[in-house]
C-alpha cells in the first residue's frame, strides 16, 4: 500500500488463475501489468510495476473481487450482477484509502463507480483493449493516462 493514495485505480476483475485474494498488488504479472506498462512506456518487468506505482501513490483495485467464470466475461448480465455483489468492498476501500483521484478502466469498473455515486472519476477503457487500438493512437492514450495517473513528465525525461 503507498502511504498516501493519490489515485485509486479501479479496473474491472482479477486477472485469470489461482490467486489468493482480488489485489494486483502482488508479485505476479499478468496481461494488465504488461499492457498499461506498455501505454506508460516503461521499461521495466511487469513485475515491478506495482512497486513502481506504489512509490507515486497509485493503487490498483478491482470492480469485481472474486475470478468471474469465463462465461461471465461475455455476459454482460453476469457480470452486473457480480459488480453488484462486491460493491460494497469497493465502497469501503474508497471511503478507507481517501484517494485524491479515482481513474476507472473498463465498462464494468465504469459501472460500479457509477453505482458508487462517484464524483470526479477519470474513465478510461480497460488497458488489454487499449492495446487493440491502432499503433498511433496508442501513445496519445499514454500520454493522457500518465496525466489522469499524475505522473505525466516532459517527453525528455526517461522513464
Amino acid at each position: 500500500m503507498p502511504e498516501r493514495v493519490n489515485v485509486l485505480v479501479v479496473v474491472e476483475s482479477p486477472p485469470p488463475g489461482e490467486k489468493e485474494d482480488f489485489f494486483y498488488n502482488l508479485s505476479k504479472g499478468d496481461r494488465l501489468r504488461r499492457n498499461l506498462r506498455a501505454l506508460l512506456g516503461l521499461e521495466m518487468a511487469d513485475e515491478e510495476l506495482p512497486a513502481w506505482l506504489k512509490e507515486r501513490g497509485v493503487f490498483i483495485t478491482d470492480a469485481i473481487k472474486c475470478r468471474p467464470v469465463k462465461r461471465a466475461l461475455r455476459e454482460v448480465r453476469l457480470r452486473v450482477r457480480m459488480c453488484l455483489n462486491c460493491l460494497f468492498i469497493l465502497k469501503r476501500e474508497v471511503e478507507l484509502l481517501e484517494p485524491g483521484r479515482v481513474v476507472v478502466m473498463g465498462e464494468t469498473a465504469q459501472l460500479a463507480s457509477a453505482f458508487l455515486g462517484l464524483k470526479g472519476v477519470v474513465v478510461f477503457p480497460h488497458p488489454n483493449r487499449m492495446m487493440r487500438f491502432p499503433r498511433e493512437i496508442r501513445p496519445v492514450l499514454g500520454e493522457a493516462l500518465k496525466r489522469a495517473l499524475g505522473l505525466f513528465l516532459p517527453r525528455s525525461h526517461k522513464l
